[in-house]
């Protein structure tokens, strides 16, 4: 399953991680627990989390000194102090020494979220200009002697190693030593490795990354090779394009003593999917402008040539063309904040960013839809207690809006088989999205009858409805009204639904309310 983000909660408070988990997983976040600095360190170590909320106050290790020792492991984990009342000299200190935000008790779940969110975004906003900044180098050139230096300093730095290495095939499909920051060069020529063979082979072969702490004698499965003394960890890992290996990067690190760990391979997946990209840009380049030259080399017809070579020149640049949309559409976005009036050149830029969205939403379509065939772990549920379970998490929360919840569930349900959490999903986003449209207040309806061989559970509120031209087009994936959202929540929804063998649908008019109809088959028998 694929989260929105891993959350790792510190506190000593059992009570506290409860109410926490139970309202980031229904929102699609995975957590876990620690109930101190000690656990938290070691979960760190051996598991992946985007997102710390650190409780200041605990026995042992407190929060403050958790905090530091989190920096020092990784100090890209985002990191919210929870405070008790008296503590803001304290969670301003904590600020200080590298927390993202804090938050005090007593924490409403909403307002939790909502600091989670801001900080996911933040996080987000610096990975896109990171990954802006890092495409902008690795794209500069398509030549691949300039692009394999590039490389190798942006190995050096991004991954913090002391030298680094790429291996790349020859004619013969071995592996060679394409470039080296530390290697002698007598080493780089002789070297030449079959897939499967020693340890860069096997990372080709089997497609995985591989960490390796001290050298090659922590490792049984290389135990009988010689490896370099000095180094003390190394990440190898196979350049992949379409699932196919183009490559091998080798990093080493000898005077860090900081292992190497899975975090760095998580890291890195992006950076290392920029490199196979451009590395497979460049042998495109290479491989048309080799035959470009062999072509010119047989003295055809000057006419047939210069076709020739023009067709080369041409596929040559649409080579250096072909690039992630996503790399399109972070760079121009960049150009736009930049820029800032709208100039004709913004004009412009904008245009290309529509084009690529496009792009990426086809994409997404695709994506979608291949995840809605996901084979969901149906069991026998009765969807009023289902529903009733999911009113039941919302009901504070909709009173704090002035919005009043009144249910009606008919006597004696068909059962219905379903997988709970998934519809849970479903009727937690067309809550969400009902309060949303009752800013001021309301009333929200929910009821479950039968309806012939289906049972159906009406969400009815009397919020500012919609357009026709919104309700026509609700289910689309990217569709919203609202200022932040993805436009993906309603759609997910539909997925759930259809794959149930059930069915979403929608009635509203713009001022009168909306409602949502959830139709699920009765179970047989």
């Amino acid at each position: 399953m694929e989260y929105k983000a891993s959350i790792l909660v510190v506190d000593d408070e059992k009570s506290f991680w409860e109410v926490v988990a139970e309202g980031f997983e229904l929102r699609g976040y995975r957590v876990v627990a620690a109930m101190s600095g000690e656990e938290c360190i070691e979960k760190i170590k051996t598991d992946t989390f985007h997102i710390i909320l650190l409780d200041l106050q605990m026995p042992g290790m407190g929060g403050i000194r958790t905090l530091e020792e989190i920096r020092k492991m990784n100090p890209e984990i985002e990191v919210i102090m929870v405070t008790g009342h008296g503590d803001i000299a304290l969670a301003t200190e904590s600020l200080k020494k590298g927390a993202s935000d804090f938050v005090e008790k007593p924490i409403s779940i909403e307002r939790l979220v909502n600091t989670v969110e801001k900080v996911c975004e933040q996080r987000m906003l610096r990975e896109t200009v990171l990954l802006y900044e890092l495409s902008k180098v690795i794209f500069s050139t398509i030549e691949l002697d300039k692009l394999l230096k590039i490389i190798i300093d942006l190995t050096m730095k991004v991954l913090r190693a002391d030298d680094a290495s790429i291996m790349l095939f020859n004619e013969k499909k071995e592996l060679y030593i394409a470039i080296s920051s530390g290697l002698d060069l007598d080493i780089q020529k002789r070297t030449r490795l079959a897939i499967g063979e020693r340890i860069a082979g096997w990372a080709a072969q089997n497609k995985e990354p591989l960490i390796l702490i001290n050298g090659l004698r922590d490792d049984g499965r290389f135990s009988d090779f010689k490896g370099r003394s000095e180094i003390q960890s190394a990440m190898i890992v196979p350049l992949l394009k379409n699932d196919e290996v183009i490559g091998v990067l080798n990093a080493n690190r000898i005077k860090l003593t900081e292992n190497f760990t899975q975090n760095d391979i998580y890291k890195s997946k992006i950076f290392i999917s920029l490199v196979s990209l451009a590395l497979d840009n460049a042998n495109l380049y290479n491989n048309f402008k080799n035959a470009q030259e062999k072509l010119e080399a047989t003295h055809m017809q000057l006419v047939q040539s210069e076709k020739l070579s023009s067709l080369g020149r041409l596929v040559s640049e649409m080579a250096h063309e072909v690039l992630n949309p996503l790399m399109v559409i972070s760079g121009n976005a960049q150009l736009i904040l930049m820029e800032g009036a709208q100039t004709d050149q913004v004009s412009k830029e904008l245009k290309v960013i529509i084009d690529e969205a496009m792009k990426a939403k086809e994409i997404l379509q695709r994506l979608l839809k291949f995840a809605r065939t996901n084979k969901a772990n149906l069991r026998k549920a009765d969807i009023g207690q289902v529903v009733e379970s999911v009113a039941l998490l919302v009901e504070r929360q909709f009173a704090a809006n002035k919005i009043v919840i009144r249910q009606s569930y008919a006597k004696d349900l068909p059962h219905v088989h379903i997988d709970d959490k998934q519809i849970e999903e479903v009727c937690m986003n067309i809550l969400n999205n009902a309060r949303d449209a009752m800013p001021d207040g309301g009333v929200m309806e929910i009821l479950a009858v039968r309806d012939g061989d289906r049972v159906r559970v009406d969400f009815k509120d009397n919020g500012c409805g919609m357009p026709d031209e919104v309700k026509e087009r609700v289910f689309e994936p990217f569709m919203t009204t609202k200022e932040k959202g993805t436009g993906l929540g309603l759609s997910v929804c539909y997925g759930i639904m259809k794959a149930h063998n059930g069915d979403l649908k929608v009635e509203s008019r713009q001022g009168a309310g909306t409602t949502i109809s959830v139709y699920l088959p009765c179970m047989k028998g």
